[in-house]
């Protein structure tokens, strides 16, 4: 036998060889680390310094080694910041990757049985190559791709549990190709079958890889006999997939290593989302380097002209000529001391801002995971990233699916339809939900009869249906009998068995597809199990044999499923075509006289009221075959399966010549329950200003019950208030009025853009998916953006993928808005992915949408407190943590521009190099990481009882160039207090000790730079809302590292470290003067700060300084000592309702101003319309 081959760029498929390795081919081996032990430093460098940040800092330290601008006597003294920023970085780099090689490692010195010459022998996974003949046993992984050849079981079926592949843990049927399966033959050890298989001549021609899980391509050819047997994605077992329920399973290797399925879905998206208030941030560096330039161009200039002045020159102490005597040129002086000032001046961009936002938030990420309230069934909330904590803060827009996420998606068969009968008695929850909100008497439901008869998931009660299959001569019983065979014959479920080999129930990929499958039971139509030729089923007694000649399966595009039905009924044989799908898709495909008969017309209103009780449905229809056209149809139908190319939509042509003159059988109504406070999820969202869509596949009418029953639409809307844009309303004559569409979407733009300026809101708009396709359509942008920018929801019907994913990113670029989308399926991750944030609810469909997602969650109603509360408290955080980084570093070096002031801008340091490069790393860090990982403004059910309080975040009151100035500001004011008062009383002659020694300009910094650290750190505290030990210790730490630093370069170890500041530390403890100063000019700092805070919460009090007075104000039981979440909780207000001391330092201020201006009692605040400022 020849080798395997490889298809080149040319060809267009892959030829595999049985039991013939191509090693030519990559191996089995997967490598999703990122470096190996030569590369990580070369690359990890690379990877860092890609970052502008870290490239200026590395300019700045080039500069501190050229002798003419240097002024740390060319020591680069800034590495020691950068290497530290760097390091950090590194050593975050490479535990993640250490992580990826264990896991790797793990995966790939797994075990597999393998054909090695002519017996099975264990092999690593990674040894494995194309061509490669497997054995995988029960309970084992799939290590490869692989293609079945033989099994265990019977008929050759494999049942298979994907949950590392999409989540789901319910079992799939996979098989041998029927002919393959009978060449290899049935034999009882893996060992007999292995011999068999390789004793074929055999080559599996198919599709080159790809991403598509649920798609292959192939064909086996068989060299003796000659024979062509076509294989698709149901002969296929990916890897990652677990062998269950059979005890082995044989099957050859068509894709390995990276080239598998898995690995090629999980690469890495491309680029991370970056969120708005790190673009913010960016500009803000911008605008700071800006200010940088500018001053030291100022600094410059003014040197250069007093090193150049005649005056000046004739000073010779001043040493301003070179070495001849001559005077220097005045350029050269500017651009050199421009360098200088640049060197001074480079903390005005903190070096350590992008690594302290990094690291507060991996640290708030914990506390999304540890929070109690958002553990649904074991399940924790999941944050999948920490970049984007503070964009959770500032959503303007919530976009939505239903099936899964705003509901259960644990499906009940509740009512069906036949022949324009209704069976099914009792109101669904979203009817009644939809009745109270209208007012209307709602009736209970009535009593379950202890004898009835219970199937899970039923919820069908109608005594009729068991009287009519009782009586045989009834004219309806014919037609619910082949309606109740059809829902036990057409679909893909497969039966569970317990040890004992008893059915214990029913599992499939589609949970509607199980509830049908439960209902035809319940009525005695019980599917019993599949073969290799067709499926089970017993009714009355009797087992009836159903041969499934062909299954045509659902897709997005045919929007049904088929299956070619042959079995004996009263001694005959019957051909039916089985069809069901949504109702707009069969109802085209009826016969002519069964459009328009009256069982149908009455079908159709039936389905409506249906929809309108928020039931999914779905239509049954069926046709009797002749052998004739079963014969011919199914030679095409082999015809088109063989094709490599192409081979779905050639099946799909075929198809459609077959499903047409249709039966009507009946309509099914599923019943998919609200899922626990979704409505009062909703409430407070639409409380907090954020505008929440609804995209979802369901028909209108369900969709504007479920939007009534969530409280996304009024029960009865007004007039004009709901545009409505429906294709039933732009169908004539069955065709679609596409300029009417465009017309009424001009006028409605129109009419809403009017009310837009009269600030008057639509209650919402209600459009579907062929509508919603003209509405994306370039032109009619604008308009559809202007009606949406009016309604307070939008709900949009009938929706595909692709349109959930455009609808989002049209919103984010027209509206320039920060969107957030949620959802549950693989259907959702379009919309998930194309979001500024993709939430994915871990639920029943799977792990498709939680996979692509930013964070995961298991239950609606916590987006609540993802983003009200946590996602409110992150962004507030990292915003003035952002802030500042920038404030602090204002502090630090306007004191040395002011010494330039003093001294003729000499180039002159201020600080020692060593305490000055440490300033960001060690002697500020801790009390603003401490703020940003735990501080609390309001505890969270405050959070939650006021959701107007996230309107700060929507609004970008905490990040925007006003506040940002503000910042900017108060650190001009804290640097000029540090600087002057200190430069005042111990400078120029003036005498502080009692030695009557003067003082020198090191001793002067010292104390300069000790006020620096402490101003700027407690200006954390007047930030804090809440405080503790933490904050203490975290303030103890700081000063405590100054007072060690200081120490050591002071020689109090004895040894000399900088003879300039040899022996400071005992000047500046033992001087009363210098302790009158540090008191002075701390309060003279902060006292403006304090002062226009309690101004601003005395007279302009904002709606968070009336939530905090009412917290305040109500009584508080002590704290709790047990820990909330079980573990290291986080301290503040979420376990403390009181507020904390924080709050209580402007308590009284908050509770008797903010009541007194809002003419409310401290107890009951009324929260208006206040701004936040």
């Amino acid at each position: 036998p020849m080798a395997a081959q490889v298809a080149t760029k040319e060809q267009q498929n892959r030829h595999v060889r049985l039991c013939q390795e191509d090693k030519t081919i990559c191996d089995n081996r997967v490598v999703t680390s990122h470096y190996t032990m030569l590369t990580f430093v070369p690359q990890n460098l690379m990877e860092q310094f890609k970052k502008p940040a870290n490239l200026y800092f590395l300019f700045l330290m080039c500069l501190q080694m050229i002798p003419e601008v240097t002024v740390t006597g060319q020591i680069p003294t800034i590495s020691l910041p950068l290497v530290t920023v760097i390091c950090m970085n590194a050593l975050k780099d490479a535990l993640e990757d250490w992580r990826r090689h264990k896991s790797d490692r793990e995966e790939n010195e797994r075990q597999v049985l393998s054909l090695n010459g002519k017996s099975l022998q264990p092999r690593r996974w990674c040894d494995l190559h194309v061509g490669s003949l497997v054995v995988v046993r029960q309970n084992e992984y799939v290590p490869a791709d692989l293609v079945l050849l033989s099994t265990s079981h019977k008929e050759g079926h494999v049942y298979i549990e994907t949950a590392n592949l999409d989540g789901e843990t319910n079992l799939k049927t996979k098989m041998a190709p029927t002919t393959l399966f009978k060449l290899v033959g049935q034999h009882d050890t893996m060992e007999q079958a292995t011999q068999a298989a390789s004793m074929l001549d055999m080559t599996c021609e198919c599709e080159l890889p790809n991403e598509f899980l649920y798609t292959f391509a192939g064909n086996i050819k068989v060299s003796s006999p000659d024979q062509q047997i076509s294989v698709d994605e149901q002969h296929m077992v990916l890897r990652g997939c677990k062998i269950k329920n059979i005890t082995w399973c044989l099957g050859v290797v068509v894709y390995s290593g990276k080239e598998t399925k898995i690995m090629m879905n999980s690469k890495k998206q491309k680029g991370r989302k970056i969120s708005h208030l790190e673009h913010d941030v960016g500009r803000l560096t911008l605008l700071v380097f800006s200010i940088q330039i500018v001053l030291c161009l100022i600094a410059a200039i003014a040197s250069a002209i007093f090193e150049t002045s005649e005056e000046n020159l004739k000073k010779k102490y001043l040493n301003l000529t070179d070495a001849n005597g001559n005077a220097r040129n005045a350029f050269l002086v500017l651009v050199i001391r421009f360098f200088n000032f640049v060197l001074l001046f480079s903390n005005f961009i903190p070096i350590s801002l992008i690594v302290s936002m990094s690291f507060a938030k991996l640290a708030q990420i914990f506390f999304f995971y540890a929070d109690n309230d958002m553990i649904y069934q074991g399940i924790h909330c999941m944050p999948r990233t920490s970049d984007l904590n503070e964009e959770l803060g500032q959503v303007e827009y919530v976009f939505s699916d239903k099936t899964g996420t705003l509901t259960c998606n644990v499906m009940d068969f509740r009512k069906f339809c036949v022949r324009g009968v209704t069976y099914g008695q009792g109101m669904t929850e979203i009817k009644r939900q939809v009745m109270m909100k209208m007012g209307k008497t709602v009736e209970e439901p009535p009593p379950e009869e202890p004898e009835a008869k219970r199937t899970p998931h039923v919820d069908l009660v109608d005594p009729r249906i068991d009287e009519l299959l009782k009586d045989h001569l009834d004219p309806h019983y014919a037609d619910v009998k082949d309606f109740l065979f059809h829902l036990a014959v057409n679909h893909e479920v497969v039966p569970e068995f317990d040890t004992k080999g008893v059915m214990s129930g029913y599992s499939a990929s589609s949970p509607d597809e199980a509830a049908l499958c439960y209902g035809a039971q319940h009525f005695g139509f019980s599917f019993l199990g599949r073969d290799s030729k067709g499926l089970s089923v017993s009714h009355d007694g009797q087992v009836t044999k159903v041969d499934i000649l062909a299954t045509i399966k659902f897709n997005s595009t045919r929007k049904r499923s088929s299956v070619i039905a042959r079995f004996e009924e009263a001694g005959k044989e019957r051909l039916v075509l089985f069809t069901k799908g949504a109702d707009t898709i069969i109802l085209q495909r009826l016969a002519p006289e069964h459009k328009s008969s009256v069982e149908t017309r009455q079908s159709m209103e039936t389905l409506r009221e249906f929809a309108e009780d928020g039931l999914r449905t779905l239509c049954l229809a069926s046709r009797e075959l002749t052998k004739d056209e079963v014969d011919s149809f199914l030679e095409k139908w082999n015809e088109a399966s063989m094709a490599t190319q192409n081979r779905e939509q050639k099946m799909d042509e075929v198809s459609e010549m077959l499903e047409v003159n249709l039966v009507m059988n009946g309509i099914t109504g599923i019943e998919d329950r609200l899922q626990d406070d979704v409505s009062d999820t909703i409430m407070k969202m639409t409380q907090a200003g954020i505008k929440v869509w609804m995209l979802t596949g369901d028909k209108t009418e369900t969709a504007i019950n479920i939007g009534v029953a969530t409280g996304l639409l009024a029960a009865e809307p007004k007039a004009l208030e709901r545009p409505m844009f429906s294709t039933e309303n732009f169908e004539k004559g069955g065709a679609f009025q596409a300029q009417e569409l465009q017309t009424k979407l001009r006028e409605v733009a129109e009419q809403a853009r009017q009310a837009y300026q009269q600030k008057r809101m639509f209650e919402g708009m209600v459009i579907d998916g062929k509508c919603l396709e003209l509405a994306l359509e370039p032109h009619n942008q604008k308009d559809f953006v202007a009606i949406c920018r009016n309604c307070s929801t939008v709900i949009c019907c009938r929706v595909s993928p692709k349109q959930k994913g455009a609808v989002v990113r049209l919103i984010k670029q027209e509206e320039k808005a920060i969107t957030l989308a949620i959802g549950d399926g693989a259907n959702d991750c379009n919309m998930i992915m194309s979001a500024d944030v993709g939430i994915g609810i871990r639920g029943l469909e799977g792990l498709q949408a939680f996979n692509v997602s930013d964070y995961g969650i298991s239950q609606f109603r916590f987006l609540q407190y993802i983003m009200l509360v946590h996602g409110r408290w992150c962004y507030r955080r990292i915003a003035i943590l952002a802030n500042y980084m920038f404030y602090k570093n204002f502090v630090c070096v306007l004191p040395q521009y002011f010494l330039g002031a003093v001294s003729g801008f000499s180039g002159q340091k201020l600080y020692n190099d060593i305490l000055y490069q440490f300033y960001n790393v060690c002697f500020t860090f801790v009390p603003i990481m401490v703020f940003a990982v735990l501080d609390q403004d309001v505890p969270k059910k405050a959070s939650l009882k006021y959701p107007e309080l996230y309107i700060a975040g929507k609004e970008r009151m905490y990040m925007n160039v006003q506040v940002s100035l503000g910042w900017i500001a108060s650190g001009v004011w804290h640097g000029l207090v540090c600087f002057f008062i200190p430069y005042l009383v111990m400078s120029n002659g003036n005498i502080t000790h009692e030695d009557g020694k003067a003082n020198d300009i090191w001793l002067v910094g010292s104390v300069v730079f000790f006020l620096v650290c402490l101003v700027t750190n407690l200006s954390v505290l007047l930030e804090t809302c809440y405080l503790n030990w933490i904050v203490a210790l975290g303030m103890s730490l700081s000063l405590l590292a100054w007072v060690l630093f200081q120490g050591y370069i002071s020689g109090l170890h004895g040894v000399v470290v900088t003879s300039e500041f040899y022996g400071s530390m005992q000047r500046l403890l033992g001087c009363p003067m210098i302790y009158l100063i540090v008191l002075t000019s701390t309060a003279m700092a902060l006292m403006a700060d304090i002062h226009a805070k309690g101004i601003k919460c005395s007279f302009f009090p904002s709606i968070l300084h009336q939530v905090q007075a009412k917290v305040l104000a109500e009584a508080a039981p002590a704290p709790d000592p047990e820990p909330r979440t079980g573990r290291l909780a986080e301290p503040g207000p979420a376990s403390n309702e009181s507020g904390g001391p924080g709050l209580r330092l402007w308590g009284k201020a908050l509770a008797s101003q903010a009541a007194k201006l809002e003419g409310i009692s401290p107890v009951e605040p009324r929260l208006g319309p206040v701004r936040f400022t």
